[in-house]
């Protein structure tokens, strides 16, 4: 398929930057993570994330992580996942491919009960994402990632077993190994001309399925042999593809109340761009059917959120968030990582001990850097400049097609 996502004024250099940025971020996240937990092995995170959790941005803070990375050229990958104690026990696991095409394995599909289920390379049948005991992906390597739900402080040590009772079996002629570090992918908009020829090796390493959009002939030409393109064309290229991307984050996205989230339901399809604002600003997060995540940068009033100015989110008694699972809300620095604070509460959500609801059911949750007399509903965030995230896990109808938004955040 031809790509048709981008205007027609792009630089061959600047499209085969946006095409390429989803897959040098995941080589870059995996040669990362690699250099301190073997390949084709199951790292367990074995508590929530706090703000010493630098790896990926906008962590949640709900679920605990396990992620292994596989080589799927030494043969199929078996998923195990044990029955859960109890039907609301949320857990997950995503399967990624290295242009960020996500395959499920999850609760949606399988329920409660236990499930076993393959995982196969086969670049001509794009993911399922159904109940079926076979998952396909489109390249050779595969980022596994298992999210289990902690439901209270004192749930951490059953929410670890089940997480480790989730298991990936490889071949065992598979690699365990360590790797070399190749820079973050937080930093490839830095990498000038060096850019093309790593996304050159990557391509050799994983090239794309059939069915992935497919490159202009020019912008192909420039990936299969950057030295035909003067240096100087290639960091243009660079600094105009990630001005697109960074402008895609604000122009591809529904707005509402102050909040602002992606408008589709599943995967990016054949928008490259879409799928490269997705990697460069949530790189291994969920798709909307899975978990619709919703941004907020300024209250009800337009200013830009500041924790010095205390603010109220209101939730009536029949606007809660509708969903299968749980909801969270949760503050971010502006790096877009979790921030210190003196009660150590990085996100607030059903299930946060001691929730005071409203006495018409409703809920009032306080905002602010400044510690309140009553902590109860309070979520503190940053002294400064700061931005504010809700999760939505298994939305109903509504969530899932943009319907539904969080109310305003209000200024006190």
């Amino acid at each position: 398929m031809t790509n048709t996502s981008l205007p027609d004024d792009i630089s061959a250099a600047a499209e085969a930057y946006i095409w390429g940025f989803p897959l040098v971020s995941v080589h870059r996240t995996r040669s990362l993570l690699c250099s301190k937990t073997d390949t084709g092995t199951l790292n367990h995170i074995d508590d929530l994330a706090t703000p010493n959790d630098r790896a990926i941005v906008v962590p949640n803070n709900d679920t605990l992580y396990s992620s292994g990375w596989y080589d799927l050229q030494r043969g199929d990958l078996t998923i195990d996942v044990p029955a859960m104690d109890h039907p609301d026990r949320y857990w997950n696991v995503m399967i990624l491919d290295a242009y960020t095409h996500v395959a499920y394995v999850c609760r949606r599909h399988h329920g409660v009960a236990g499930t076993r289920v393959r995982v196969t390379f086969d670049p001509t049948t794009p993911p399922a994402n159904d109940d079926g005991d076979i998952v396909t992906i489109g390249t050779t390597t595969a980022w596994v990632i298992i999210r289990v739900l902690v439901e209270s402080p004192a749930d951490i040590a059953q929410a670890r077993s089940l997480q480790h009772g989730i298991t990936v079996t490889a071949p065992s002629s598979h690699p365990n190994k360590r790797t070399e570090r190749a820079g973050r992918a937080t930093a490839i908009g830095k990498a000038g001309a060096d850019f093309y020829s790593e996304l050159k090796r990557y391509t050799e390493i994983d090239p794309p399925a059939p069915w992935h959009p497919q490159l202009s002939a020019a912008a192909k030409a420039i990936i299969n042999d950057p030295s035909r393109v003067s240096s100087k064309a290639l960091a243009a290229g660079v600094e105009e593809g990630e001005k697109r991307i960074v402008g895609g984050n604000k122009s591809g996205n529904v707005h509402k109340n102050g909040w602002t989230t992606g408008r589709g339901a599943t995967g990016s399809g054949e928008d490259i761009l879409k799928r490269a604002v997705g990697a460069k600003f949530g790189l291994g997060g969920h798709q909307a059917i899975e978990n619709r995540s919703y941004i907020a940068q300024q209250d009800s009033a337009g200013n830009r959120l500041n924790g010095s100015q205390a603010l109220q989110l209101k939730f009536q008694a029949n606007a809660l968030p509708p969903c299968n699972a749980f909801w969270s809300l949760t503050a971010y620095g502006t790096d877009m990582y979790l921030v210190e604070n003196e009660i150590d509460r990085w996100s607030l959500s059903d299930r946060t001990p001691g929730l005071v609801y409203d006495e018409d059911g409703g809920l009032t949750i306080l905002i602010s850097s400044a510690r309140p007399a009553d902590i109860a509903n309070w979520l503190p965030v940053p002294e400064g400049h700061y931005m504010m995230g809700m999760r939505v896990y298994e939305g109903h109808e509504g969530v899932i097609e943009c319907q539904w938004f969080p109310p305003s955040l209000v200024a006190l």
